[in-house]
Formats: structure tokens, C-alpha cells, sequence
């Protein structure tokens, strides 16, 4: 078994339901996501491409989104996160310049030790030379990454920075309302209200939540009401706590 073989068998699974038209867009999101939609032609701007912002601003999706549309396009597509206990070591990021794209999730929490750093960087060169796509994502703009080697953060700064901001909450409302809309279902305003005041208002755990109540609520045969989405989320409840 090559050592590429090796490497895409970590390929954080495909979901085959993301898609960046799919996304949520708002006036506070709407010039990046339109951006990142134009990197996927093959004259963009740049091969280097950095996102950036909050804890669950919807980085994963997009990451994920853009991990489908390069595999439709029949392209060598490898997408890691720094999160998975499978990446026990640097040598994870050698030899990938026969790679289309590479997407790697969670930079910020790239080891700090100089293997790592080094791995990342001669990475960041083989993309440079073999116009290998590169994809990173952060909670944190790439100046403020606890980043040691200097050639690192200088390579980094090659990045096209796109910062995914967090939306609005009168923006969460209309995203939670499109949503459920197109799952099938209608969200009221009590029930909006009764979600956004008793969870998360993180976009991706929204949109999760959403994805759950679809579900629960053809299990139950009932409509999505402040009673369903009560039992749904005691039912997560007791299942952490079992």
C-alpha cells in the first residue's frame, strides 16, 4: 500500500448533503461565501487560502462543502483536521504534491513542536511549486497562531485571508427559518423564539439542530412545535448523561 493510499484513507468522511449554495447567506456572510465559491475556478486568485473566525461560525461546513465540489470535479482531494486522533504524525503531510487539493482543518491546534511546524511548511512549499490547492481553517487570524518558526508564519502570510463572521441574531432567525423551510417544515415564530433563547447560538449547532428536529419529528409523526423541540433536547439531555 503506497504512502498516499495511507494518507487519503484519513479523509474526514464526505457528506454528501453540504453544499456552499446551500449555505446560509446573510448580509454579514454573503461577500465571503461568494468569494470562496469563486476559488473553486481553476484562474482564482490565489492556490492558498486561509478562513478564519469564531467557534462555530460554519468553517466545517464550508470545509466539508468544498471537500464535495472538488471530488465531483474528479479531483485528488485529501481533508484533514487537527482534532482527529488519527493525525499522530507529521509524516501524515509528506510527499502530497501529487495532490489537486488539500483541505486541513483546525490549524490552530497544530502541535507545537518544530517537526510539525516543519512539515507544514515544506508542505506549503510543495504546494507552491506543484500549484496544489491549500486549503486551511482557524478559529484565529494566521499573525496570532502560536507559531514558532519564523519561515512558517512567513509562508502563511502568502494566505488569502477570508474571515467567515458571525452572523446576526435577527440574521439566526431568517437562517433557522430557511432552513426548516427547506427541510420540509415551517418554523412559527414561538418556536423559532423558544430555539434561540434555550440553545446555542452558534450557526453550525443551529443548523445541526435543525437537521435533528427534522428527523425526530417524522419519527414522532408531529409537527415541530416549543413541546417537540423541548422533548428533543431533554432526550439529548439524558443521552449525555446515561
Amino acid at each position: 500500500m503506497n504512502q498516499l493510499h495511507d494518507q487519503l484513507s484519513l479523509n474526514i468522511k464526505l457528506d454528501d448533503t453540504v453544499s456552499l449554495d446551500k449555505f446560509i447567506k446573510c448580509d454579514s456572510n454573503r461577500n465571503s461565501i461568494e468569494f470562496l465559491q469563486s476559488t473553486l475556478l481553476e484562474n482564482s486568485v490565489s492556490n492558498l487560502f486561509y478562513l478564519w473566525g469564531l467557534e462555530g461560525v460554519g468553517k466545517s461546513y464550508i470545509m466539508q462543502a468544498l471537500h464535495r465540489e472538488f471530488i465531483n470535479r474528479n479531483m485528488t482531494t485529501l481533508h484533514l483536521s487537527f482534532d482527529d486522533k488519527r493525525i499522530t504524525s507529521p509524516d501524515v503531510f509528506k510527499n502530497l504534491s501529487s495532490l489537486e487539493v488539500l483541505l486541513i482543518e483546525k490549524i490552530d491546534q497544530l502541535p507545537q513542536e518544530k517537526d510539525w511546524e516543519i512539515a507544514i511548511f515544506s508542505l506549503i512549499n510543495e504546494a507552491l511549486s506543484s500549484k496544489t490547492k491549500i486549503y486551511l481553517s482557524s478559529n484565529l487570524v494566521s499573525k496570532d497562531l502560536n507559531i514558532e518558526l519564523r519561515d512558517l508564519k512567513s509562508r502563511l502570510s502568502y494566505f488569502t485571508a477570508i474571515e467567515i463572521p458571525e452572523i446576526t441574531d435577527e440574521e439566526k432567525i431568517e437562517a433557522l427559518s430557511l432552513s426548516s423551510t427547506r427541510k420540509g417544515f415551517d418554523l412559527d415564530e414561538k418556536t423559532i423564539g423558544y430555539i434561540i433563547s434555550r440553545t446555542s447560538r452558534s450557526l453550525s449547532d443551529l443548523l445541526k439542530l435543525i437537521n435533528e428536529l427534522d428527523i425526530y419529528s417524522l419519527k414522532k409523526k408531529r409537527k415541530v412545535t416549543p413541546s417537540l423541540v423541548r422533548e428533543l433536547l431533554q432526550t439529548k439531555s439524558d443521552s449525555l448523561h446515561r
